[in-house]
């Protein structure tokens, strides 16, 4: 078709439009295929001033109807090759109108203020909202489109996204404008990347647009013959990491939402001999302005995640009939002195001025606390040789196991293998990122927008569709093991696993393990520990474990022999301690190396130690595939209200490390440069779990602490200092008849509670120790044992994983309290705890000496004082109730707080009693170190009082008795 075609063409539908009534300023709906109609459609109405609304006739009956009754017009356009009936609403064919009405029209003046079109673009609620765009905004964009990719007469283009997908606006204005050549590839051709390379060639296309989950399998393609390709540009989701070396075209990713017309920010990807950055978009394109922003409407410190809030000539007019939501999300900003949109997308700066994309602000994925990336998971899966396309989606909260993660997969070989494809993921994942449940599929299906159909798999997945395609049925498992398998698809809410597969590979953990193993014990008739999953994590094991326990006598305590913690006291071969170079190390601080930054304490302490010193601080931090260690640390910073500024970030050092591994898991540069240079060793990092078995927990606190004893003393002695625990007494006092435990005193007398009580104090244990036996060859060590980092006295801020906030929102919620006599826990405040260490690490005289850092005399609360000053702060009534008594009353209950750490209530530690119970009346604990080395510092414990605990309280989301003014 030609320009003078297309312009009668158009104008018989202008006639058409003037006979039914059409003028500037309304409009007119468009039933559309990607079709040469739909050019024609579009066109006729523009000439009128009239805005076109497309409407893809690909969409269902219901949602068609919704935009029509919104839209306002009896009647709509059809472009299709088809009938379109549709209830109450007029449809008139294009081919007949053009044959029909005169090809002559007379064009208005239209302005650019006037609307050039509305699209529906998919709502929050599930309903879809009409984006209302303006002339002067989409002429804005499409030339500087243009002007950036060298669209001219000469280019010739295609028409690929679907037509109510914003970016078919501009590949259609794009060479209109230009006076180029648009060509449509047919539908079969759309939909394979192999049929579009050759489709290309065969056309001459010098640009094209591709959507992004076609973009890898693209670029993959070899170049056809006569490919004369010299742009591909690509929107719409997250570009995943891509190999573009050697590609003979320029590749483009855009970002924007439909209210910033089409798009906000390019990124040109980069031929580098390694894969591009991911989830970069660039920089603000045209005259668009982005400022990220914090939820009280600040800038972001330089890293910092925001929301990205966009201006510029060509944000949309609004939203099409609603007032509200325009004025909600097209405020004028009064920092900024002009109108912007809020996108609702997550994002940060990156040094060279180009933005990180971070996934939306209301899309925000947690599993068991965590936030998440669905994007990061399926690129990580894209990194895998065996897939060639994934999906990743989240299920929903509803069953025991809450959210789980489903991995659709396309794979390039078979039989698909899900075990090989979890351990590699293992490899760059955290455990809460590896999708419990893997489905192999033949294709990933795309909307049609060209947009991976998520809500399709979900929808697809919840009917049940795959339900017997995964798993094991029930004739397959022994006698023995189908109750254990029954239980299981119980607890995990789903039935892909077989007897052989790991409990924690297909979306178990530790929360759940707790109600794993009290259904099995009462179904089965049999004593179980929640370590028999540890230790048995499959069906198949767990079944004959279990049956053997049946045939012998019942155990009754779960105890670690005392053998294997005393013999894990090592150090690591050839190490050797100069205890006078490490001391003068400690005196001067230049360089710190702190572990456990991502941590409650180890982010506070981050932060104690920029403020008191001035030494650089190197922090080692677990990998993940692209949570690296700045955005794992920024996190961090924002879990916890806390913030850098400009001049302590440059102070700060992070890297990619395995505390576990030979070399901190680091590169060897990096370990050699701080093997030689660090003076001082803070280490924070512990794996905290109420619930994980010691075998569990020693890699990481154990092995972990070996390897930087290792460090300590290679090249040059670096002094220690170790963030213990005060549970390293566990309940000892039944075992010494003590009633007070010095700082000076031996840990091993208490040996006898510890191998009862739970993995991580005796993995404390052992880690105390084995830094005893250091120092004891030289190594300085200054030892702070913890008490109950409880909150930030100022910001009320606590760590997610305590047992202590689930017991105070079960009290506060029930009214009462168990009734434990003299049960302490060492309550105290993180801040009070890491400006202690500070101040007294820095003293060369606190070296060899042990610090107890709780509460002294009165303000060290037992559990009955701590909620006693509930009530008489804030007016609860809590009323004591025997401790089974007040365990019954919420044991059974699955959603209970408290529930996923029953066994710390009620599992038989000694004695017949449970964790809990066994630390009542329990040692005093002696801090006469603490309080002598903090003379003179100003610092003051905390005192529990209205403030701190409202602030507690608000973090909690706990609200108070009596509502204050």
């Amino acid at each position: 078709m030609s320009y003078l075609d297309l312009h009668h063409a158009s104008n018989a539908v202008a006639n058409f439009l003037v006979s039914k009534g059409i003028t500037c300023g309304d409009y007119v709906p468009i039933v559309a295929e990607r079709n040469s109609n739909y050019i024609i459609a579009l066109l006729g109405v523009m000439k009128l001033g009239a805005a076109y609304v497309p409407i893809d006739s690909h969409y269902p009956e219901k949602r068609k109807r919704y935009i029509l009754d919104k839209v306002g017009q009896p009647f709509f356009l059809n472009t299709t090759h088809h009938d379109e009936n549709i209830d109450q609403f007029s449809s008139f064919d294009v081919n007949h109108i053009v044959s029909h009405y005169a090809s002559a029209f007379e064009i208005d003046n239209i302005s650019g203020n006037d609307l050039a079109y509305v699209i529906f673009t998919s709502g929050t609620t599930g309903n879809p909202k009409g984006v209302m765009v303006e002339h002067h905004s989409l002429t804005t964009i499409v030339a500087w489109h243009n002007a950036f990719l060298s669209v001219n007469e000469c280019s010739r283009s295609t028409l690929m996204a679907g037509v109510a997908f914003d970016v078919a606006q501009l590949e259609i204005w794009s060479p209109l404008i230009a006076g180029g050549t648009l060509i449509i590839p047919d539908e079969e051709t759309r939909l394979s990347t192999a049929a579009l390379m050759d489709f290309f060639a065969r056309q001459r296309l010098t640009h094209a647009f591709i959507p992004t989950a076609m973009v890898r399998d693209f670029i993959k393609q070899p170049p056809g013959d006569g490919l004369v390709l010299q742009h591909l540009f690509t929107a719409g989701e997250k570009l995943p990491s891509v190999d573009t070396r050697g590609l003979p075209y320029a590749l483009t990713d855009y970002y924007g939402p439909t209210e910033t017309t089409i798009f906000a920010t390019a990124n040109r990807v980069e031929k580098r001999g390694d894969k591009h950055e991911a989830h970069s978009i660039g920089w603000p394109i045209a005259d668009t302005s982005i400022a990220i922003l914090t939820p009280d409407g600040k800038p972001v410190e330089k890293g910092g995640i925001g929301e990205l809030f966009i201006s510029g000539s060509a944000l949309a007019r609004g939203y099409l009939n609603n007032k509200a939501l325009t004025a909600e999300k097209f405020p004028f900003h009064p920092q900024l002195q002009r109108r912007v949109f809020r996108s609702g997308d997550l994002g940060r700066w990156l040094d060279d001025g180009r933005i990180q994309y971070l996934g939306r602000l209301d899309d925000q994925i947690k599993i068991r606390g965590n936030r998440i990336e669905l994007s990061e998971i399926e690129e990580a899966l894209l990194n895998h040789c065996a897939v060639s396309g994934c999906a990743v989606i989240a299920t929903s909260p509803d069953n025991l196991a809450g959210r789980q993660l489903l991995a659709f997969v396309v794979a390039n070989q078979s039989p698909f293998e899900a075990a090989a494809l979890k351990q590699q993921l293992r490899e760059t994942l955290p455990d809460y990122m590896v999708p419990a449940i893997f489905i192999p599929v033949a294709v990933i299906p795309l909307n049609p927008n060209g947009k991976i159909d998520k809500s399709g798999l979900r929808a697809r997945y919840e009917a049940g569709e795959w339900s017997s395609s995964c798993g094991e049925q029930s004739g397959e498992y022994r006698a023995e093991e189908q109750q254990i398998a029954a239980i299981w698809r119980q607890v995990l809410g789903h039935e892909h696993f077989s007897h052989t597969d790991s409990f924690f590979d297909v979306g178990g953990h530790s929360l759940l393990a707790a109600s794993l193993m009290k259904e099995i014990g009462e179904a089965l008739q049999v004593r179980t520990w929640i370590r028999d999953i540890y230790e048995n994590s499959h069906i198949q094991a767990l079944a004959s474990a279990l049956a053997e326990r049946k045939n012998t006598p019942e155990p009754s305590l779960d105890r670690e022999p005392i053998r294997q913690l005393q013999e894990d006291v090592r150090l690591p071969e050839g190490v050797t301690f100069n205890r006078v170079e490490g001391i003068q190390g400690l005196a001067t601080q230049r360089h710190i190396l702190l572990t456990g930054v991502t941590g409650f304490v180890g982010i506070h302490l981050l932060l104690d130690l920029l403020n008191s010193g001035h030494a650089d601080i190197h922090c080692p931090v677990r990998r993940t595939v692209h949570a690296d260690s700045e955005e794992r640390l920024n996190a961090t910073l924002e879990k916890y209200a806390l913030g850098l500024s400009a001049l302590q970030r440059r102070r700060v050092h992070l890297y990619h490390a395995d505390l576990a591994e030979p070399h901190l898991g680091m590169s060897r540069s990096d370990y050699s440069w701080l093997v030689d240079n660090v003076d001082t060793i803070y280490h924070s990092a512990s794996a905290v779990n109420f619930i994980q078995p010691y075998s569990w927990m020693k890699r990481d606190n154990v092995q972990g602490l070996i390897e930087l004893v290792r460090f300590a003393g290679e090249n040059k002695t670096k002094a220690l200092i170790l963030l213990s625990t005060i549970s390293v007494y566990s309940w000892g006092h039944l075992y010494t008849h003590k009633r007070v435990m010095y700082e000076h005193d031996d840990i091993g007398q208490n040996l006898e509670a510890v191998i009862t009580d739970i993995g991580y104090v005796r993995s404390k244990w052992v880690m105390e120790n084995i830094a005893d036996l250091a120092a004891s060859q030289g190594l300085p060590l200054i030892t702070f044992r913890l008490g109950y980092a409880t909150y930030h006295s100022q910001s009320g801020a606590c760590a997610s994983y305590q047992w202590w906030g689930r017991l105070v929102k079960t009290c506060i919620e029930s009214g009462t309290i168990p009734d434990l006599h003299r049960l302490y826990e060492g309550l105290t405040s993180v801040d009070y705890m890491t400006s202690a260490i500070c101040w007294i690490a820095r003293n060369p005289e606190a070296v060899g000496k042990k610090f107890n850092l709780i509460h002294a005399g009165e303000n060290n609360l037992t559990l009955k004082a701590f909620f006693r000053r509930l009530e008489e702060t804030f007016g609860y009534s809590f009323t004591p109730l025997p401790y089974a008594q007040w365990l019954r009353s919420w044991e059974k209950d699955r959603n209970a707080h408290l529930y996923p750490l029953l066994s710390l209530f009620k599992d038989n530690m000694y004695d017949g009693k449970s964790t809990v119970e066994l630390y009542q009346d329990t040692y005093q604990w002696d801090c006469a170190n603490v309080k002598h080395f903090l003379q003179g510092s100003g610092i003051e414990e905390p005192r529990f009082s209205r403030q701190e605990l409202h602030a507690y309280l608000a973090w909690l989301q706990i609200p108070l008795a009596v509502p204050e003014e």
